[in-house]
Formats: structure tokens, sequence, C-alpha cells
């Protein structure tokens, strides 16, 4: 059956905007209204009613760009051929671009054979025959682009007034705050937070002839003293769900303690965006925030921040760190943690990996440190005794894939021989009524005959359907061992440990104390199960 897609989008400055007028519209309404104006269009239309209707749907995304995770996968699907038909609200839904819209309009949906119906516009491809987009059309997305840039022009200069103003419209509130509910855009004290932070001011301070704690050791005591973590404290579902064992980190504690907000200011300006649209933003340095005194309750003295980060001038908050293909993906079999990479520099005579956590926890079971040479040489020998193993094994399934391949072309001659016959027991229906109307048939006679003929329709769109679907699964199936073979190949006989074979491959590895090693990979497991490889996790001592 053909696909009509219709796609949704509300952006974020249309929110903001829409508060800045004085009222409010939240997900449910405006992106219910969207599709209800869509699907009410649809039911009225006997010909797009046929069709099975695909959702898309973005919320809080600009139409500036195409970066959406909705019109990914839209696009996604478009490239595959799944899609006949594109409805949006109106234009400005799809793209806010104007070059972009009129691309899409004029090439790549008639080139593709996809109708485009934006319904506020009054525009529906198919009366343009594939034909340019008339002056209007193209002046309409000209305006929506301008438009956009307009409203983002517009809600930065309101978001700059309303800090200046001294209202706090960020999102979220640093620890030992919280946002007001009696005045709106204020942050009063919350109690149980402050608490923790004035605790870590305290011990970072030291007192009498106790010398201040270092990061490390604050977040070593705050654990074992049981003190919540903001994890814990404000999202709990969250942090029980994970499985983690929440803990206090360096960094946590060093953010705390460096954090201007603490003594009652609020500095804000601290980036620019590149364009309108742009998720990305350029860092403004620090001496040209804007920063307000006196913004709200302090929870520390001006003394207090001043001893303590004057006891901690090396904390950096931005070094440049080598990079190692394995990081985010290397993790502490005992404790769970990501495992950090430490090249080659001071005290360090040689690359290694460490627990981030096992100075904190002191867990037996942690990796508490692998040498890097040694992991890589293991990760690529295992590797490629895994790629081996894969090619080895789809060479002796190639009978299989031999199989799959004539059991899609078998299914594609089945799936014409349905349509066909339709198309000619439709024509017997068209005919038989010629027949009829012209009194050359009975109507008894008629009436069975057309029952025939129309329980005959039925059955064949059942089967056509069963078809396409069994078609579609065995199709993604064949592609899914024909990519995982292309790679198997392009990258056999691996000598180096590079970020795009990390990427290719590789899901996660976990590290163990005793310098065992396992490994997630990243191959279909679909397939895996298919040729009878375990594959989803590969161990070496």
């Amino acid at each position: 059956m053909d696909r009509l897609a219709i796609y949704l989008r509300l952006s974020l400055e249309d929110k903001r905007a829409i508060e800045d007028g004085g009222f409010t519209q939240d997900e449910s309404n405006s992106i219910g209204n969207q599709r209800k104006q869509i699907l009410e269009y649809i039911h009225h239309n006997p010909e797009l009613s046929k069709y099975e209707i695909m959702e898309f749907c973005d919320d809080g995304c600009s139409g500036t760009n195409m970066e959406r995770p909705g019109m990914q996968k839209l696009l996604k699907e478009v490239k595959e051929n799944r899609i006949r038909c594109i409805i949006v609200k109106d234009m400005s839904r799809f793209s806010r671009d104007y070059i972009e819209m009129g691309t899409y309009l004029n090439q790549i949906f008639p080139f593709m054979g996809i109708r485009f119906i934006a319904l506020n516009d009054h525009y529906d491809s198919r009366e343009h025959h594939g034909s340019t987009i008339e002056i209007d059309t193209a002046f309409q997305t000209l305006l929506y682009d301008l438009y956009s840039k307009d409203v983002s022009v517009k809600v930065k200069a309101s978001f700059e007034n309303k800090c200046a103003n001294g209202e706090y419209v960020f999102g979220q509130v640093p620890f030992g705050y919280e946002k007001s509910k009696e005045v709106k855009n204020t942050v009063v004290v919350n109690e149980k937070e402050a608490g923790i932070v004035r605790y870590i001011f305290s011990l970072a301070l030291g007192s009498g002839d106790v010398q201040g704690k270092s990061s490390t050791q604050i977040a070593k005591q705050l654990y074992e003293e049981g003190v919540p973590t903001i994890m814990q404290i404000r999202k709990p579902d969250k942090a029980v769900q994970d499985g983690k064992l929440h803990t206090w980190s360096s960094q946590a504690v060093r953010t705390i303690l460096n954090n201007r907000f603490y003594l009652g200011e609020m500095a804000y300006g601290k980036s620019v965006r590149k364009s309108v649209g742009s998720k990305d933003g350029t860092a403004v340095p620090k001496e040209d925030w804007k920063v307000i005194p006196n913004h709200h309750e302090a929870l520390i003295s001006e003394e207090i921040f001043k001893q303590v980060s004057a006891f901690r001038p090396e904390h950096s908050t931005t070094r440049n760190r080598e990079k190692h293909p394995l990081t985010g993906k290397l993790y502490c079999g005992g404790c769970g943690y990501s495992l950090n990479y430490k090249p080659i520099r001071g005290k360090n005579k040689y690359r290694r990996f460490e627990c981030r956590k096992h100075s904190l926890l002191q867990i037996p079971e942690c990796c508490t440190y692998m040498n890097a040479d040694l992991l890589e040489e293991t990760v690529l020998f295992m590797l490629n005794k895994e790629l081996m193993l894969r090619g080895n094994a789809m060479k002796q399934k190639e009978n299989l894939f031999s199989f799959q391949k004539a059991g899609i072309h078998a299914l594609k001659r089945k799936l014409d021989g349905y349509r066909q016959e339709k198309k000619q027991v439709q024509a017997e229906k068209d005919a038989l009524y010629e027949k009829y109307a012209l009194t050359k048939l009975p109507i008894a006679e008629y009436q069975r005959k057309v029952m025939e003929l129309t329980e005959r329709l039925s059955s064949l769109s059942v089967l056509e359907e069963e078809a396409i679907e069994k078609l579609t699964r065995l199709e993604d199936e064949y592609q899914k061992a024909e990519e995982d073979m292309k790679q198997i190949i392009r990258f056999s006989h691996i000598e180096e440990l590079t970020q795009e074979v990390v990427d290719t491959f590789i899901r996660r590895v976990y590290a163990y104390k005793d310098k065992r090693v396992e490994i997630e990979w990243n191959f279909s497991v679909d397939n895996a199960a298919k040729y009878g490889m375990g594959v989803s996790q590969s161990k070496t001592t």
C-alpha cells in the first residue's frame, strides 16, 4: 500500500513568541491542531484516505535547517522510496529556508515522484505537473525565511531585555536554588540543596589548623557520609532506573566551588549563536559577560569564595586533552563507570586508562588502570578475529543469500501478479456496469456478479498487503547482511585502531581487573543470530 507522510513541527521561537504575546500554547494543542487539520483534509479526500498514514513530528526545533530528528526520519523514508505524498499545514512547517524549500519543491520531490501538499498555502504539486513553482509560492517561501529571522531577532531581544531587568529566564537553576512558585522568573534558595553547597565550601575552606580539602577529597567524604548527589536529589527516579552507584565527582565539586552564582550574581551573554537556527554557539570571553550583582540571595560570602578560589588556582575548565578512539566506549567491568585516557604527560611514563571512580568508591573489582598499548593490541586482535569468523560464516551462507535473493524476486513477481489481476477485476466491474447500464443485464445477476468481483478485489488487496510486508522484511534483512559483508571486506586485516574503525564495529568495551576484555559489537543482531554467531559479546584474556 502507498504511504502518505504528515509532517508536524513547532519551533522554540514559536513557543517563546506566543508567550511574549500574552498567551501560551502547549505541545498537545499546537501539534494537535496541525494533526487535526491535516487528518480532516485526508478524511474528506477519497484518494488520500486510501493511503497508509505515517506521522513525523519535531517539537521545539527550528525550521531554518533540516537537522531535525523527525525530518531526518522522513527524508530517510523518502530516499528509500516509501513515501508517495507529503502533507504539511503550511510550507514553513517543512522549512523556513527559502533556497532549501525551493530545492525540494522544484527538484527533489518531482524527481522522486512525490506529491507535496501545503494546506494553508493552497499548494498542491500535482496542480503544477512537475513545473517550477509559481512566483507567488516562491515569494511566500521567501517571506517565511525572512519571518523566521525576524522572530529570532525579536526573541533574542526579548531574552536580553528580561535578563537586563533581572529576570531569570534560563532553563536549569544551579544546585542550591529553585525557581520561585510565587514570582515568575525569579530564583529562591532551596534549603535542602543549599545546606550541601555550604558544606562543600566549608570543607574546601577548612578551619583553624585544618587545611581545606581538595575537590577529590571532598567528593570522597561526601560519598562516605552518604550525602545524596545532584542527580539523586533532582531526578531520583532516573537515578534508580539507570542502576549505577551514584557518587559525587571531583568535577561536580569543582563546578560548585567555581560558580559565582552562589555570591548572588547572575551572568548572561556567555555565548553567541553563529546564525539563525544554529545549534552551536561561540563562547564569549569571561570578561565580556554581563553580570548583575545582588541578583538573588547569596549562599556564601565574597571572602570565602576568594579564599577557596585562591586555594585552587591551578584548576582550569579549559584544558586541551588528547582524544583516544575508545574514549566514550570504554568502561570498567567492576563499577560500570567509564575509563579516562591518560596520555604521556608529566609523571605518566606510558599511555594508560584509569577508572575515574576507583579512588572514590574503592571497589575491589575495579579495573584501576590498563596499559593503552596492551588494550589497543587486544581490541585489534579480537576485532580481526571477529571479522575473520564473520567473513567465513557469511561465505558459508552464500546459499542463504541466493535463497533470499530468489525469494525477493519471487515475491516481486507475485506482487506484480496480484496488481495485474486487480486491474483486470476492476476492468470487469467497469464493463459489467456498462453492460447493466445498457439494460443488457438483469439487476439480480448484476448484483451477484458485482458482489463476487468485490470480494475478489478485497481478497487480492489482502494478499497484496501481505506480500508487501513480507517483501519489505526480506529486503531489509538482505540489505543488512550485505552491508555487514561490505564492512567486513573493507576493513579486513586492520592494523590500526582508528576512530572510524571503532565507530563502525564497536558499541562498548569492558576492561576488568584481571586484564580481561569484553566487547559488544555493532554488527546487526538479527544477522548475527541468523548465522549462528554469538557475536553480541566477545571475550579474551
